[in-house]
């Protein structure tokens, strides 16, 4: 582990957020959390670079991490590339001690811890990072204690490692899942993806989605590219998926249902489509049915929409943040809007949901694989909830 020390260093308080004139009153930057998306990523750690590396003669081409911590009595400890970083994840299977970890493993990201290094209360800290070719920058350089030669007393907060874990998980995980939070700000591809049933599905996150937006956003030969992605989800890939399920009492007691309508996917075959919706749309009511009332004690007259916030409230009591990989924000809109949307008849407004289904007014054509693809995705998803 490289650690260089200094004895003193410049007492940073942060920066300043705008123009100023001598005299005035300043806004200054205490605490931020950057992309290098962002301009001002490069404003800030170039002023950090010049400070700290340049002081340790490390060049910035040279460094894909570096971390700076300014103890109460300004000396200071800089680490660089090889100190350890434990990243804390929801898996999406069982992992043992010592296995190597993919992106495919990982259902969401929740915090960023610093092993072997100790940080204290009175401690601010910089943290510079490379997330293939995009950086991450966190500092709280909010002060810690009074400072002698201020008459005028501040406030003065103790530094909180567990927040600050939490913030760099955020920005960790923004930069190795880019492509779905890019593909969830740009509206037109997003929406045109929802409307025909793709959403950032844990199941999908690290590779399937990102393969999806790309054929969205380019539709050469859009069909074929397609029907290759969801053929990749063959007997294995959604045994893989769903053999997990039943370790949960609640899936364990419609596992003879539910394998109805994955055994009809797996046929591979038209029928094989129409039952696996048909079976797998009804089923996904009648899970978020049984969890409420495992839950609540109430199980009649109960509307779906209090069904759909019921499973949504679990899911942000699960998600790490507002920007968890859960996306249980995201999930209730689709659930709202897609898995169980209204119809009309007379209107010919009969796209495939829960209900067009259910009620034998959708039409034909919308029958599917990938419709019923994404009815095993939707379980999942609530899977991931529980």
């Amino acid at each position: 582990m490289i650690k260089f020390h200094f004895e003193k260093v410049q007492n940073l308080a942060g920066f300043a957020a705008e123009n100023v004139k001598d005299g005035d009153t300043a806004k200054v930057l205490t605490r931020a959390i950057l992309t290098s998306d962002e301009p001002e990523f490069y404003h800030y750690s170039e002023q950090l670079s010049s400070t700290f590396l340049s002081k340790a003669k490390i060049l910035v081409d040279q460094v894909c991490q570096f971390l700076v911590i300014i103890h109460q009595d300004l000396s200071a400890d800089l680490y660089v590339n090889d100190f350890p970083v434990a990243v804390e994840i929801q898996a999406k299977r069982d992992i043992k001690a010592g296995e190597a970890v993919s992106l495919s493993d990982i259902a969401d990201i929740r915090r960023i811890k610093f092993l072997k290094i100790d940080i204290a209360e009175t401690d601010k800290i910089i943290y510079c990072f490379k997330v293939g070719w995009r950086f991450g920058l966190f500092f709280d350089l909010t002060e810690r204690v009074q400072p002698a030669d201020v008459k005028i007393p501040i406030q003065v907060q103790k530094f909180d490692l567990d927040k600050a874990s939490l913030s760099i998980g955020d920005l960790y995980r923004r930069l190795s899942f880019y492509h779905v939070y890019k593909n969830l700000e740009s509206a037109p591809t997003f929406d045109e993806m929802i409307k025909d049933g793709w959403f950032p599905f844990v199941e999908m996150l690290a590779k399937e989605y990102k393969e999806i937006g790309k054929m969205y956003q380019d539709k050469f030969d859009f069909d074929n590219r397609f029907k290759a992605m969801v053929d990749s989800f063959d007997s294995d890939r959604i045994k893989r998926i769903t053999d997990k399920w039943w370790k949960n009492p609640i899936f364990a007691d419609k596992k003879t249902l539910i394998e109805a309508g994955l055994n009809a996917y797996v046929q591979n075959t038209p029928d094989g489509v129409v039952n696996c919706i048909k079976n797998l749309n009804t089923e996904i009511e009648g899970l978020l049915r049984k969890i409420y009332l495992a839950e609540t004690g109430k199980g009649d007259n109960v509307k779906t929409p209090h069904l759909i916030s019921h499973i949504i409230e679990k899911a942000k009591k699960k998600a790490c943040s507002s920007a968890s990989l859960l996306l249980p924000l995201g999930f209730m809109e689709y659930l709202q809007n897609v898995v169980f949307a209204n119809f009309s008849v007379e209107s010919g407004d009969v796209e495939l949901s829960r209900n067009s289904s259910s009620h034998g007014v959708a039409e034909a054509q919308s029958y599917t694989k990938a419709r019923a693809l994404q009815s095993i995705l939707i379980l999942d998803q609530i899977y991931f909830y529980c």
